[in-house]
């Protein structure tokens, strides 16, 4: 009996190559140091990059001279692109409450610096809170006799106010939201 042998070879297998793989993503390292602060502006930065937190402080520092002199003028309106609509309500019916007792608010003085102090984001929104201090002339006037009813006109108070900011997270305009003393 005749056996064949089978001498056909077998075709070769495509060779395969490994599909490509994604880098694994560097893994965050958070200090253990790291502070509540520090993780607010690092959230911030991931939406924008060139967040900083000194220049969110000037801006703050310009807001609140504008407030004192929205105050002094009786006219919340300069303000309404730079706060939320719930502190413009607030802010208004502040100067139309003083302005139906008859009294005028005066400023002078300012000196203050802003420090941030928290930052975070929450619900899609960016918030920044700065510590406002320093001081400021600041008094109220009976405006039918011109008479002073609150503060001094020569010895300034102490400012020591929190204002909180807040923004669609991302690259939007700040807005006033809240103001603690």
């Amino acid at each position: 009996m005749l056996t064949f042998l089978n001498t056909r070879r077998a075709a070769p297998s495509p060779v395969r190559m490994p599909a490509p793989v994604a880098p694994e993503p560097a893994p965050v390292v958070v200090p253990l140091s790291e502070s509540s602060l520090d993780r607010g502006l690092r959230q911030i930065r991931r939406t924008d990059p060139g967040f900083d937190p000194s220049r969110i402080a000037g801006y703050i520092g310009m807001v609140f001279r504008t407030a004192q002199g929205a105050w002094m003028a009786g006219d919340i309106g300069p303000l309404r692109d730079r706060v939320t609509s719930e502190m413009l309500g607030a802010m208004q019916a502040q100067c139309d409450r003083l302005r139906r007792a008859g009294r005028a608010s005066r400023v002078a003085d300012i000196e203050i610096t802003a420090t941030v102090t928290e930052a975070w984001q929450e619900d899609g929104r960016d918030y920044v809170t700065a510590h406002v201090s320093g001081s400021m002339i600041d008094y109220i006037l009976d405006e039918a006799r011109g008479s002073v009813v609150e503060g001094s006109r020569e010895i300034p108070r102490e400012v020591e106010e929190f204002w909180t900011f807040t923004r669609v997270a991302g690259l939007n305009f700040w807005m006033l939201s809240a103001i603690q003393t």
